[in-house]
């Protein structure tokens, strides 16, 4: 927290906003362009330049962003803010300073400190979409190493994004709609954990833990989502199936080694489709049948469920599944998250049917 306190105040005078980097980081070469642009484009917010890859809130907020091809993300007001790199206007940089400073040197966890701030400030915080920082390495200064491997949800390029990147695509009032516990519900976000998609449902006022391990099973609760579990099952039995266009598709169908984390990616991904297109134009009515993942911001989505593969597999699966076979899961992913995308598109379109055969798929 002294060190936190210390770069917090050291505002220049004049500045119309301050930021403050950690110096375990990983930047994209040209930062300064992109930075002074998303400063511009958002001159109101708190601006994080990364978010931590399987952060239990924001990490998801992040991935609905990239799949719908937004240069911004809300974060939640609840989680802890991710402090790698953070931009604040001066003013409240020098507000937050000096609430930092009525706080012991031996505190911790500054980043939860900043939400507390933030949240009673009424600042509102946002990420970059795509980040433009990564965390520089494995080791943590600050005893985080039982964390696991830290990275960015959805790290850039090495080279600018460019300035129409960032113009905003919504109002700041359409850009919080659908932070967890406000606005209509159901409130919630999807986690791929241990190679298992669970939905982490958020009570309204988030006064509950955020960093609890606990989730509910994607194929138990879906329906509260409005999504059919055997419409998802189905979908992706089809899209493994021979003659499947995906890459290594076999793998990942009922009958191959990793039949089971297929249809977990899937069905996180799906998800993920599902929401994002809910929310497509900011008002809960979506764009079109497609979603951008199949556009001009496929990227964006590629890197996201990326890093969700990367993050989400558990310790056998990191053992058995090797680099193509993860190239084929962020394809698989992608398809997923477009067929949930076009089924929310289309309606709800419940269907009768026999069981989906999910505890053959586990068994």
């Amino acid at each position: 927290m002294r060190t936190a306190k210390l770069a917090w105040a050291a505002i220049e005078p004049g500045a119309t906003h301050h930021v403050v980097f950690q110096d375990d980081i990983h930047p994209i070469v040209e930062i300064a362009e992109d930075l002074l642009a998303a400063v511009a484009a958002r001159p109101d917010h708190g601006i994080s330049l990364y978010v931590n890859w399987n952060s239990p809130q924001n990490s998801y907020l992040v991935r609905r962003s990239a799949a719908l091809g937004s240069p911004w993300a809300p974060l939640s007001p609840r989680e802890y803010t991710p402090t790698l790199g953070l931009v604040l206007p001066a003013g409240a940089a020098a507000e937050l300073a000096a609430y930092l400073s009525t706080l012991p040197d031996h505190l911790r966890d500054d980043d939860e400190m900043v939400t507390l701030f933030c949240r009673g400030a009424g600042i509102p915080v946002v990420a970059a979409v795509p980040h433009l920082l990564d965390h520089g390495g494995d080791r943590s200064l600050a005893g985080n190493d039982s964390h696991g491997s830290r990275h960015a949800t959805v790290f850039g390029t090495e080279r600018s994004h460019g300035r129409d990147h960032w113009t905003p695509e919504a109002t700041a009032a359409e850009l919080h709609a659908r932070q967890p516990g406000s606005g209509p519900g159901p409130h919630y976000t999807v986690e791929l954990t241990d190679s298992t998609c669970r939905i982490r449902f958020v009570l309204p006022g988030g006064e509950e833990p955020v960093e609890h391990p606990l989730g509910w099973y994607w194929h138990d609760w879906c329906a509260l989502l409005g999504v059919d579990r055997d419409r998802v099952v189905d979908s992706w039995r089809a899209a493994v199936s021979p003659p499947s266009p995906l890459p290594g598709a076999g793998a990942f169908a009922p009958s191959g080694d990793h039949a089971a984390l297929g249809l977990e990616l899937w069905a996180a991904c799906y998800l993920l489709g599902a929401d994002a297109a809910g929310l497509a134009d900011g008002r809960g009515r979506v764009r079109g049948p497609e979603s951008p993942a199949v556009h001009a911001t496929a990227d964006l989505a590629r890197k996201a469920i990326g890093s969700w593969v990367a993050s989400g597999l558990g310790v056998r699966d990191h053992e058995l599944v090797g680099a193509v076979e993860r190239r084929g899961l962020v394809e698989l992913g992608t398809a997923a998250l477009d067929r949930g995308w076009r089924d929310r598109a289309a309606g709800p379109g419940r269907r009768p049917g026999t069981r989906s055969g999910l505890e053959q798929v586990h068994a």
